[in-house]
């Protein structure tokens, strides 16, 4: 059996080894670079570190940011809310402010017949206008039934004339009568004669006036 001539299998590999790693060889500093190289390259799951004076400085910059943004923004609203208010303010006053009318004047004014309801308007003895002193036996003229206005407006004119009259109050408690006095027990008698004709002649008189609208008291009648 004949012998082979050449290296053994382990030197081969013994030779191979040492050629790759003259080709590749791990120097130091190729290992410096490879850390290096690691650190620096952003990788799924690495993490920053940070120290702990810059995540201050971090902080302070972004609530200071924060600040300054809540203050403009505040400000800007304030300014803006005044503005509306006195524009508002501004078109109400527009609104409510009626201009000033001049007055009206006339060369011969008419002036009302004011009700007043005092005894000074006729004689002194006469009671109150707005009154009842009548006496239930006897009869007294009733010349109008109407609202509490209109009876003291009649019954002022009448006292005016020289007529007793006084506004008492109806069945109805919105209505009013006008009464005129004396009055007497007996509806025939020469006083309720002279009374009546004292009516027709004032209801004249108070059916040309603007109060009156042509209402001449000749329905007048005594009740007791």
């Amino acid at each position: 059996m004949s012998k082979r001539k050449g290296p053994a299998l382990y030197e081969l590999i013994s030779s191979a080894r040492e050629s790759v790693q003259k080709q590749s060889p791990d120097t130091p500093e190729r290992q410096e670079q490879d850390v290096d190289l690691q650190r620096n390259v952003l990788t799924p799951g690495r993490a920053i570190r940070m120290s702990i004076g810059t995540i201050g400085v971090v902080a302070a910059v972004c609530i200071s940011l924060i600040i300054i943004s809540y203050t403009a923004g505040y400000q800007n609203g304030i300014a803006k809310g005044d503005a509306a208010r006195d524009d508002y303010a501004a078109r109400l006053q527009e609104v409510f402010v009626e201009p000033v009318q001049p007055p009206i004047t006339t060369k011969n004014p008419t002036l009302p017949i004011i009700p007043q309801p005092r005894a000074e308007l006729g004689n002194t003895a006469w009671g109150p206008v707005l009154s009842d002193p009548r006496r239930p036996d006897f009869y007294h003229y009733v010349l109008i039934n109407t609202t509490k206005e209109g009876a003291m407006q009649l019954a002022s004119f009448c006292r005016v004339k020289g007529l007793e009259t006084y506004v008492v109050s109806g069945h109805n408690t919105r209505r009013f009568n006008v009464v005129a006095f004396p009055g007497s027990a007996n509806r025939n008698s020469p006083e309720m004669k002279l009374v009546q004709s004292k009516i027709h002649a004032i209801g004249q008189e108070w059916a040309g006036t603007k109060e009156g609208r042509g209402t001449d008291l000749k329905d007048a009648y005594p009740i007791r």
